[in-house]
C-alpha cells in the first residue's frame, strides 16, 4: 500500500515543531499547576510528581526501545519491496509489547501502595493508580509509531506528542481545580491531576487507531517486489534483539541520573566541601531547576532528528544504495553541529543574562553551571545521532558499551571532582561534558569504522564553527556595547532587552555567516519543504 512520507529533513522539522509546541504546552501547565496546588514543596505536587516518576520508569521497562527497533525492521522491509513482512513485523510487535504493556499496567494498577511505598511517598498510591492505564496506551501508541516512522511519515508521530500534551494540559489542570474547589485531599488533587496524563495517552492512541483506519481506507495498492515474508518467530526475534539493547542504554542513563542525585547530595555534604543538607539541597536545586532545564532543550530538537534519520539509513543499507546512507550520515552531523554549536556558544556567553530573563535568585552560580553546560551540548546532540545511525547499521550493541563508558565517566567524575571544595558542584557539569564527549567519539569512531570514512571534518565541523565564532565575537561586542550604552544592572529591564538584542544579533550574525562560509548547501535546502524557492531567494548554487 502507498502512504503518505517525508525525507528525512522534512520528517525531523515535523518532529521538531511538535517538540517545541509540546515544549511550551508543557510549560503552560506546568507553572499554573505549581501555582494551583500550593508550589513544589505541596504535598499533592510531590505526590504527582512520584507517581509520574514511576510511570516513566515503568515505560523505559516495557516500551522505550519499541518504536526505533519497530521503525528500523519496517524501513529495512518496504526499501525491499516485502510488504507482507511489513504487515507481519506490526502484528509481531503488537503481540509482544501491547501484552507487556497491559501486565505493567496491572502491575502499576494493583501494586500501586508498594510502588509509592518504595520511593517513600506512600500517599502516591492512588496517583500511581490514576495514571497506572497509560503504560498499556503507550505500547499501543509505540506500536504504531514504529510503523509510521519506518514508513517515513512523522505526522501521526507529532500529532499524537501534541494530543498527549493537549489533554496533560486541559484534563489535568481542569481536574486539579476541579479537586482544590472541591476541598479534595492531597492524594485526591494528585491523582485528579495525573489522570490527565491518561486521559491524554488515552486520547492519542486513539487517534493513532482512527489514523491507521482512515489511512487503510485511502491507500492505494503498489506492486509489491517480493512476496517473502519471514515467519512470525524469527521476525519476534529480531525486534527483541534490536529493542532490549536500546531498552537497556536507556536504563543506563537513567539510573545514572538517579545515582547522580543522592551522589552529587552526599558528595555537597562530605567534610572536604562542608555544606549542610539545606544548603546542598538549595545548590541542586539551582543546578538541576535552572542549568539543567535550559540544558534540556536543545535535545529536543536533535531527538526528532535522530528519530527520523535511523528508518532512512536503514532503509538505503537494506537497498544497498550506500551512497544515500554516506550522504544522509554527512547531512546529518552537520546539520546536528550547525544547531547545537551555536546553542553552546550561546550557553557559555550568555549563560547569565538569559537565566535573569526568568529567575530572581540564583542566577550567577547557575549561569557558571550553564556555561560549563554549554561545552556539552553538541556533544549530547551527536550522542542521540550517532546513537541512531548505529542502530540503523544494525549495531545496537556498540551505543550500549560506549553509553556504559560514558556512564563510568560521569559518576567517577561526580565523585572526585564534586568532592573537591574548590570546585564542588561546579564537577557536576564537567563530569557530565566529559561523559558525553567520550561517548561521542566513541561512536563516531564506530561509524568510521562500519562506514570505512567520516564525512570531511572541514566541511562537516569546520564551516558551522567558523560562523559560531564569528557570532561569539558579535555578541560579546553587542552585550558590552548595550551594557554600556544603557547602564544595564543585573536583572533590571534594560539588562534583559540587552539580552534579546544580543540573541537576535546573534542568529543573524550566524545565519549571514553560515551562507557566506558555504555551510549551508543547495542540496540541503532542497530538503526542505518549497526548498527550491527558498534556495533560489538565498541564491545558493
Amino acid at each position: 500500500m502507498q502512504r503518505k512520507k517525508q525525507n528525512f529533513i522534512e520528517g525531523a522539522f515535523v518532529l521538531m515543531a511538535a517538540s517545541l509546541v509540546v515544549k511550551v504546552i508543557g510549560a503552560f501547565f506546568q507553572i499554573p499547576l505549581q501555582n494551583l496546588i500550593g508550589g513544589e514543596s505541596s504535598p499533592a505536587f510531590g505526590m504527582f510528581s512520584a507517581a509520574y516518576r514511576i510511570y516513566t520508569a515503568m515505560l523505559v521497562v516495557s516500551t522505550v526501545g519499541l518504536p526505533a527497533a519497530l521503525s528500523k525492521m519496517v524501513a529495512e522491509a518496504t526499501a525491499c519491496g516485502r510488504e507482507r513482512e511489513v504487515r507481519r513485523i506490526v502484528r509481531v510487535a503488537g503481540w509482544i509489547f501491547v501484552p507487556v504493556g497491559a501486565l505493567c499496567s496491572v502491575a502499576l494498577f494493583f501494586g500501586a501502595d508498594t510502588f509509592a511505598a518504595w520511593i517513600k511517598n506512600a500517599d502516591a498510591g492512588l496517583a500511581v493508580t490514576a495514571i497506572a492505564p497509560s503504560v498499556l496506551m503507550v505500547a499501543v501508541l509505540s506500536v504504531f509509531r514504529g510503523y509510521y516512522q519506518g514508513r517515513s511519515n512523522m505526522v501521526p508521530t507529532a500529532v499524537s506528542q501534541v494530543i498527549e500534551a493537549m489533554g496533560k494540559l486541559f484534563v489535568g489542570l481542569g481536574l486539579a481545580y476541579y479537586a482544590m474547589r472541591n476541598g479534595m485531599s492531597d492524594p485526591a488533587v494528585a491523582a485528579m491531576t495525573v489522570l490527565g496524563v491518561t486521559i491524554g495517552e488515552m486520547a492519542a492512541a486513539a487517534y493513532m487507531l482512527l489514523q491507521a483506519a482512515v489511512m487503510h481506507r485511502r491507500a492505494t495498492p503498489v506492486r509489491m517486489l517480493s512476496d517473502a515474508a519471514r515467519p512470525s518467530g524469527e521476525l519476534a526475534k529480531t525486534l527483541l534483539s534490536l529493542s532490549i539493547p536500546i531498552t537497556i542504554s536507556s536504563a543506563v542513563m537513567s539510573l545514572t541520573d538517579l545515582i547522580d542525585v543522592a551522589l552529587i547530595s552526599a558528595r555537597l555534604q562530605s567534610p572536604a566541601v562542608g555544606m549542610s543538607a539545606e544548603q546542598a539541597i538549595t545548590t541542586y536545586g539551582i543546578y538541576t531547576g535552572q542549568a539543567i532545564n535550559f540544558f534540556n532543550l536543545p535535545q529536543t530538537l536533535i531527538t526528532a532528528l535522530a528519530v527520523s534519520v535511523l528508518p532512512t539509513i536503514a532503509s538505503a543499507r537494506a537497498a544497498q544504495n550506500f551512497t544515500k546512507v554516506s550522504k544522509t550520515v554527512s547531512t546529518t552531523l552537520r546539520l546536528t553541529l550547525m544547531i547545537t554549536l551555536p546553542a553552546g556558544a550561546g550557553f557559555l556567553l550568555l549563560s547569565g543574562p538569559i537565566l535573569r530573563m526568568f529567575y530572581a535568585s540564583g542566577t550567577v552560580l547557575g549561569g557558571q553551571l550553564m556555561a560549563i553546560l554549554g561545552i556539552a551540548v553538541p556533544a549530547v546532540a551527536l550522542v542521540a545521532v550517532t546513537n541512531a545511525v548505529l542502530q540503523a547499521f544494525g549495531r545496537i550493541d556498540l551505543p550500549l558499551i560506549s553509553m556504559f563508558l560514558g556512564a563510568v565517566v560521569k559518576m567517577l567524575g561526580d565523585y572526585y571532582l564534586i568532592g573537591m571544595p574548590s570546585l564542588n558542584i561546579l564537577g557536576a557539569p564537567i563530569s557530565t561534558a566529559a561523559c558525553y564527549w567520550l561517548i561521542a567519539l566513541l561512536n563516531l569512531l564506530q561509524i568510521g569504522r562500519l562506514s570505512h570514512a567520516l564525512p570531511p571534518l572541514g566541511k562537516t565541523a569546520g564551516r558551522p564553527l567558523a560562523a559560531t565564532v564569528g557570532m561569539g565575537a558579535a555578541v560579546v561586542i553587542c552585550q558590552t556595547a548595550l551594557t554600556r550604552i544603557l547602564s544595564a544592572a543585573p536583572g533590571s529591564a534594560a539588562d534583559k532587552l540587552c539580552t534579546l538584542v544580543c540573541i537576535l544579533a546573534a542568529v543573524a550574525v550566524y545565519g549571514v555567516l553560515l551562507l557566506s562560509l558555504r555551510a549551508v548547501e543547495r542540496e540541503d535546502v532542497l530538503l526542505l519543504p518549497k526548498g527550491e524557492k527558498i534556495a533560489d531567494f538565498l541564491h545558493l548554487k
